[in-house]
């Protein structure tokens, strides 16, 4: 019989991990993008993630600042799985540089350090600003504002709508108050207390006469239980329309599992019908090519996004915004009123820029831009030369409080006018010719229509073309993030921040190879 002896398996590779050992850094290229990674979070002061870290438990495997590197440059090569980053961490070399070769995290410690980063990543992307602007990369003279919608990580299916909740909700009320013989019209809150009162009335009741509930086939249930369980059923409705309406808030639907998430349409139409998806409106604020700030909206419109982005960005930046240029969806008078008292030159295009060059615009007469307007006496003369007259002053507010101004003109001699049937487009009863004027929005956009038409406006509109919308391009095709990995504002707000830090980085990076440092500003080849 052969004497076979015992090979010991963990001491042979451990021997081999003991003579596996080179210099990470001669097998790839001294300007690869990990060096620059490295080079700019250790410039960062980033004493403020030290409070992400408990001084009690085991210490972490790596510290917060190499944590930092290694999801940065992970997001730069398009891994944003927890699980993608593990296996980078343990098999590619550059990874394992940044870890000075020691222990690899797992994903579980990966995914727990993005959560516990988080609220920091404003700070982390406003240092790294600050750090292009001391190198002369970012000037935030001109910031070029620009939205995307971006597909929320969100069943498509579990919507609530608006509508739908307020009509159900007064279907109830009215049923309530014909059940209690109510003629009066009552309020949502009223009602609710009205029904909770008599519930509990009928709850004691039944307890001091010691009614039992029966349940089950073949069980008759008295008058009080059926009574209580009709009370209760819309006790409980009321409290769920009233849930989800405090959900909504100003908004027209939200999704029942990312309740931050609005239903809008996206150009990416899974069904091919125009079917909403849930999705988050990100606004971009870019400047020499470089992303300055991002950040997340829940209403799809852009119009309503300016105010609260530019109110961030004075905060980090103050008086080195000279200039916001936007496109048509930011045109308000609201915005332009802001602008103007902020002292920022308003190079935001107009709602009917391209339209008004058409010819069945300038032909046609109903609108008041083709009437002939009399500044002295203040009245418009319309193609039949006859007056529209200053009538009266009225004030409209809109859903979000802002008040606006308008004067109003009227024809008195329209009766028996040829030109009356292209000239009343209105469903008015009176058969009149009314125009309504706001000057303030005119003149507001009148001065933004100035602006973009000079030769330094047409130069801005480039690269607001190029640069913002290049961003979005970039983060949809380059970085190929098309959905949202995580669940509410807050979180998507610090993952898209997370991802202006890479491209960011791979921008300077770039510039650096084809030594082309300093500000860009693209003008128009002539």
């Amino acid at each position: 019989m052969k004497n076979h002896t015992k090979f010991n398996h963990k001491a042979k590779i451990k021997k081999m991990q003991l003579s596996f050992s080179f210099d990470l850094t001669n097998n790839f290229d001294m300007d690869d993008e990990v060096f620059l990674v490295h080079n700019i979070v250790e410039e960062m002061n980033l004493s403020f993630l030290n409070s992400a870290y408990s001084n009690r438990g085991r210490k972490p495997v790596a510290g917060p600042r190499t944590m930092l590197k290694i999801l940065v440059f992970a997001y730069l090569n398009r891994k944003y799985s927890a699980r993608d980053i593990e296996d980078a961490c343990k098999y590619d070399l550059r990874f394992r540089w940044l870890l000075n070769n020691g222990k690899s995290p797992d994903h579980v410690t990966i995914n727990r350090f993005r959560n516990k980063i988080y609220p920091f990543m404003d700070e982390v992307l406003e240092q790294l600003v600050n750090l292009l602007i001391e190198q002369k990369e970012i000037d935030l003279k001109s910031i070029y504002i620009d939205g995307t919608k971006i597909e929320a990580n969100a069943n498509r299916y579990t919507f609530v709508w608006k509508k739908s909740i307020l009509k159900y909700q007064e279907k109830l009320i009215q049923k309530i108050l014909k059940h209690f013989d109510i003629k009066e019209g009552m309020s949502s809150k009223d009602c609710k207390k009205l029904v909770l009162t008599e519930f509990n009335n009928l709850r004691n009741t039944c307890k001091s006469k010691n009614i039992i509930f029966v349940y089950g086939k073949g069980k008759r249930k008295s008058k009080e239980q059926r009574k209580y369980e009709m009370l209760k059923e819309w006790l409980d409705k009321l409290n769920t329309y009233e849930d989800h309406l405090n959900i909504l808030g100003e908004r027209n639907s939200y999704s029942k599992t990312d309740n931050d998430a609005t239903f809008m349409r996206l150009k990416d139409d899974h069904m091919k019908n125009g079917q909403l998806k849930p999705a988050y409106n990100i606004q971009c604020a870019t400047n020499g090519g470089y992303v300055v700030d991002i950040k997340g909206f829940s209403n799809p419109t852009d119009v309503r996004t300016l105010i609260p982005f530019m109110d961030d960005l004075l905060a980090k930046y103050g008086t080195r915004i000279n200039r916001v240029v936007a496109d048509s969806g930011y045109e308000s008078e609201e915005n332009y009123l802001y602008l103007k008292e902020k002292q920022i030159e308003s190079f935001i295009k107009p709602s009917n820029y391209e339209i008004k060059r058409t010819r069945k615009y300038r032909n046609d007469i109903s609108r008041k831009e083709n009437m002939i307007y009399c500044d002295t006496d203040d009245y418009y003369i319309c193609t039949n030369n006859k007056k529209l007259e200053f009538e009266k002053i009225i004030y409209r507010k809109n859903n979000y409080g802002f008040k606006s101004e308008s004067r109003v003109y009227l024809c008195k001699d329209c009766l028996g006018c040829n030109y009356s049937n292209k000239c009343i487009k209105s469903k008015n009863t009176s058969g009149l010719k009314r125009i309504y004027v706001s000057k303030r929005f005119e003149e507001l956009r009148r001065k933004s229509e100035e602006n973009i038409t000079t030769e330094e406006g047409i130069t801005e509109r480039l690269n607001r073309s190029i640069q913002a919308e290049g961003i979005f391009s970039y983060i949809k095709s380059g970085m190929r993030y098309l959905r949202f990995r995580h669940r509410s504002m807050n979180k998507i707000i610090a993952e898209m921040k997370l991802l202006s830090l890479a491209i960011n980085i791979r921008k300077l990076s770039n510039k650096m190879k084809s030594k082309n440092m300093g500000f860009i500003r693209y003008k128009e080849a002539i």
